[in-house]
């Protein structure tokens, strides 16, 4: 029998980089490191007209600390991002799942679009004034109440989402609160959602559909072709991965499995890759 010949690849410089490492459509697979692939990437910053930047907040610009309130951008990062914002080929996105009024207030840039609630929030909006706010309040107060005096467990309230923190506690301690959870959420139904996260448990509302609805809907209003490069480190972007499959996407964080093309290994690294992309497009 004979050997099928290889097909030659036809692929033009700028275009999708497809390989056999390459995330599909629904699927994760082990991602490539990007600065091992450098050469691939710079070809389609080069042949991109402007860039739509999407970054993370929470363990991509910064790295994750104990308590939220103590993340801070490193001074290298924060200087390259200013650049960047000003840069008149990119359009920055901040995406978080913080409020928005949060995020903003820690990274402190101009001209940035900042997102809150992982994309949902995009203006000081009264989320007071709905039915689904006051349902998540009675949720949050009651997992409260079901998990009050458990080591280690805090709750954050980001107003229409909560989450729980479970970073500093023990093993009997989440078993307990995870217990809890599932018990409290299968009463609520199909109203709410649980999103794991980095130590943390995040509840949310259906209508907020998460990063990648948000992004392909920043897209769709944004003028001309845009070449849209995707940053973060955590569950909740790996839909933004997926939804951005043919852009340049890039997991944050120890190697594994993900829907991101590329990987790097830390918010030092994204530094790094800001300041390389800075280079390409000046």
């Amino acid at each position: 029998m004979k050997r099928a010949r290889a097909k030659r690849s036809t692929r033009k410089p700028g275009g999708s980089d497809k390989g056999r490492s390459s995330p599909r459509r629904g699927g994760s697979v082990r991602p490539r490191h990007l600065f091992a692939h450098w050469e691939s990437v710079r070809r389609r910053l080069r042949a991109a007209g402007k860039l739509a930047l999407f970054l993370d907040f929470d363990g991509t610009l910064a790295p994750i600390c104990l308590h939220p309130d103590e993340v801070k951008i490193p001074l290298p990062t924060r200087r390259v991002l200013r650049r960047l914002a000003r840069h008149p080929r990119v359009n920055l996105y901040v995406i978080s799942g913080r409020r928005m009024a949060d995020v903003r207030g820690h990274v402190r840039i101009h001209p940035v679009t900042y997102l809150g609630l992982h994309g949902w929030e995009r203006s000081n909006g009264k989320l007071t004034e709905s039915e689904t706010f006051r349902f998540m309040q009675r949720l949050r107060r009651e997992v409260e109440k079901e998990t009050e005096g458990l080591e280690g467990i805090w709750i954050q309230d980001k107003t229409i989402v909560f989450v729980v923190h479970y970073r500093r506690a023990g093993d009997a301690a989440r078993r307990r609160a995870r217990a809890v959870l599932a018990t409290l959420l299968a009463k609520a139904g199909s109203r709410v959602r649980l999103m794991e996260g980095k130590k943390v448990w995040e509840i949310l509302p259906v209508e907020l559909k998460g990063k990648g609805a948000a992004v392909l809907t920043l897209l769709r209003e944004s003028k001309g072709r845009l070449l849209p490069i995707y940053l973060g480190d955590d569950t909740t972007d790996e839909a933004a991965f997926a939804a951005l499959s043919r852009g340049i996407t890039v997991r944050v964080g120890k190697p594994q499995p993900t829907r991101a093309r590329y990987e790097l290994r830390d918010p030092g690294e994204v530094c790094e890759f800001l300041r390389k992309l800075e280079a390409e497009i000046s």
